[in-house]
C-alpha cells in the first residue's frame, strides 16, 4: 500500500518484493571483527579491522503460487540492494543460511529467511 506524502519524512516500506515469498520486512545487521595493537603499557595504539559481513533477514508470508524453493548454503539473489554502510561491499555472494516456515491453523504460512553477505567470497 501506498503512503500519501505530506512534510519532512523518512523512507517508506520496502523498495522491491523478494521471489518467492511476499515480503514483510527485512534487515542489515553490518559486523565485523577486529584486532587491536597494543603499546607495551597495554593501550590501544592502533586497530586493524577485518571479515566485513552483512547478515539480512528477510520475513513475510508465503505465496499460493511460486512459493520460495532456495537451499541452504546456496546463493541468495537479494531483491533490495544492502545499504552501503560496510567498507568493502562491492562484490562478494549472498548465501542463504537458514529458512524458517511456520503455519497455523487461523493464521497464514509464514517464512522466515536469513542469509549471510561475504564481500570477498566468489563462488564459481
Amino acid at each position: 500500500m501506498s503512503a500519501t506524502s505530506l512534510g519532512t519524512l523518512g523512507v517508506w516500506g520496502i523498495g522491491n518484493d523478494q521471489t518467492g515469498l511476499l515480503i514483510t520486512d527485512h534487515s542489515f545487521d553490518f559486523s565485523d571483527q577486529e584486532k587491536p595493537v597494543l603499546s607495551k603499557s597495554g593501550e590501544i595504539i592502533g586497530l586493524g579491522i577485518y571479515q566485513e559481513k552483512v547478515e539480512i533477514k528477510i520475513s513475510g508470508l508465503v505465496p499460493v503460487t511460486s512459493p520460495f524453493t532456495g537451499k541452504i548454503a546456496a546463493v541468495l539473489a537479494l531483491g533490495n540492494a544492502i545499504p552501503a554502510h560496510a567498507q568493502n561491499m562491492t562484490g562478494g555472494a549472498t548465501l542463504l543460511r537458514s529458512v524458517n516456515r511456520a503455519a497455523n491453523n487461523e493464521d497464514w504460512e509464514k517464512i522466515e529467511l536469513t542469509a549471510i553477505h561475504y564481500p570477498f567470497m566468489i563462488v564459481v
